[in-house]
């Protein structure tokens, strides 16, 4: 079920309204059933109504489906659910140093990483046996497995709440309901933010109220989260659509527009997502954390990640990079420690050879600020630079940026290096450097560039604050934006494949 859908419309008018009416236990029951039932409205491709299965396993799926109308990859989500909730119940009632808290943990993690892995990285995995020719001159099928959605998000949501109560961060939830609620919630369940336990489960027990200046606050969250995805995200996605399919025809410059108009893309999507879950949490009473805070106008790599995806940078750097050790280690192993950190975050995001190059490209950036950081030119510009260096800095971070935009975006390496090779004017695809057919969307990009540095200095919320002509004019503006350049047809939220 897409938010920019009418069916979802529907479904939030008629889950708000019971959600009030209903209380305690009765109201959470509520809640979860209608997140299973926001989750089983997800069609899998791999089901056509149509075209059924004779037997096997895919004849039971496609009937629970299109007979019973259940989408059976929900049982998935349960499963995950029901194991890490028996232990961390189990894990608690252990005193420390018993062998069996790391057993428990170790099974959890298993089915977890296990499940992720059948699903996301299997084809991937016979696809390198296949390339290495491991096994000589046979060679795999490919299974096209169909990966769930959302999957990558409450795995890493269900372990987090493991791995905290094995550490005596948290207690573990007595309440199987409670914690089902925690996995499944829909604002957040299949493309984020990544919720940490402590966070739902405190407002859960102490429910937020909503008056009317927080129902403001997240209608203007909600609202625009939509103008992100609908007028600017789905719009740029039409000349990324175009560039990375007609490359090879295409100048350094207009290979430059399309590679910087999908990292824009990609952040207005996946912000304006996060920006309606957010808004429509805090109106059933939950405060979820910002997801990202005007990342594309950052002035290095660092200060990138930590205003993008924030939800799952952090998620990597406290369950990853600090178990490995972090910064308080040799430069040898601080090296390490950074390149499995973002080696990981490359496959979190796909089983395939181009999210290993996009994960290896972020960690060598972070080294290589990191390093450079530390060197007394470093240290000179930043103070005596003043505003030119601060905005080359912005530019130059734009610039590396791109190289990992174009291998997020392609579908294999053999088609990201030739793009990434005309980023350095080193393509001969025999069209003229002076022609620019893409140049309207380099205006908007300069546009957008500008407007997120601007609106980085003064957050939205305090420009609205208090003032209800503000407030007036920022919705009309957002609804002229919407109506004008609204693109009309539903389309998929990016992270949705992730």
């Amino acid at each position: 079920m897409l938010f920019n859908s009418l069916e979802f419309l529907v479904f939030f008018l008629i889950t708000i309204i019971i959600g009030n009416i209903l209380k305690n236990r009765w109201q959470r029951l509520f809640f979860l059933l209608a997140s299973y039932y926001f989750y089983m409205a997800w069609q899998p491709s791999s089901i056509s109504c149509s075209a059924m299965a004779d037997s096997g396993l895919k004849y039971f799926s496609d009937r629970m489906y299109c007979d019973l109308k259940i989408n059976p990859y929900v049982f998935i989500l349960i499963f995950s659910t029901i194991i890490d909730y028996f232990a961390a119940r189990a894990i608690e009632s252990k005193q420390d140093g018993d062998s069996k808290r790391g057993w428990l943990l170790v099974l959890s993690l298993v089915v977890n990483i296990g499940t992720l892995g059948f699903f996301k990285y299997t084809d991937f995995l016979l696809g390198v046996i296949n390339d290495i020719h491991l096994l000589g001159s046979f060679q795999f099928e490919k299974q096209n497995i169909i990966l769930p959605v959302g999957i990558s998000f409450y795995t890493f949501q269900s372990m987090s709440y493991t791995i905290d109560v094995y550490n005596r961060k948290i207690e573990a939830r007595k309440s199987f309901l409670d914690f089902a609620l925690y996995v499944a919630f829909f604002p957040q369940l299949v493309a984020g933010p990544i919720v940490r336990a402590e966070t739902f489960f405190r407002d859960l027990d102490y429910r937020l109220s909503v008056h009317k200046e927080h129902i403001e606050a997240a209608f203007a969250l909600i609202l625009i989260g939509f103008t992100r995805k609908i007028v600017f995200a789905d719009n740029l996605a039409k000349v990324v659509d175009s560039t990375f399919a007609n490359y090879q025809n295409l100048n350094s410059i207009e290979i430059w527009t399309g590679a910087l108009a999908f990292g824009w893309q990609i952040y207005f999507d996946f912000a304006g997502y996060t920006d309606i879950a957010i808004g429509v949490a805090r109106l059933f009473g939950f405060q979820f954390n910002a997801n990202f805070n005007f990342p594309m106008s950052c002035k290095n790599i660092a200060d990138h990640w930590s205003r993008w995806h924030i939800s799952f940078s952090t998620w990597i750097r406290d369950y990853i990079y600090i178990p490995l050790g972090g910064s308080r280690v040799s430069v040898i192993m601080y090296i390490r420690n950074i390149m499995i950190t973002w080696l990981f975050a490359g496959l979190w995001h796909g089983a395939a050879y181009h999210y290993v190059g996009w994960g290896i490209w972020q960690g060598t950036m972070l080294l290589t600020h990191k390093f450079y950081g530390d060197t007394p030119v470093s240290k000179f510009l930043n103070e005596k630079g003043g505003k030119s260096y601060e905005l080359f800095s912005r530019i130059f971070t734009m610039f590396c940026l791109a190289f990992g935009f174009i291998m997020f975006r392609a579908e294999t390496m053999e088609k990201a290096i030739p793009m990434m090779k005309a980023l350095l004017f080193m393509n001969d695809s025999g069209v003229p450097i002076t022609r620019w057919m893409n140049y309207r969307f380099g205006i908007l990009l300069v546009i957008c560039f500008t407007a997120s540095y601007i609106f980085s200095k003064r957050q939205i919320p305090t420009l609205l604050t208090g003032s209800w002509m503000k407030y007036s004019i920022f919705v009309i503006v957002n609804l002229l934006l919407l109506l004008l350049f609204g693109v009309t047809e539903s389309q998929n939220f990016l992270y949705f494949q992730f």
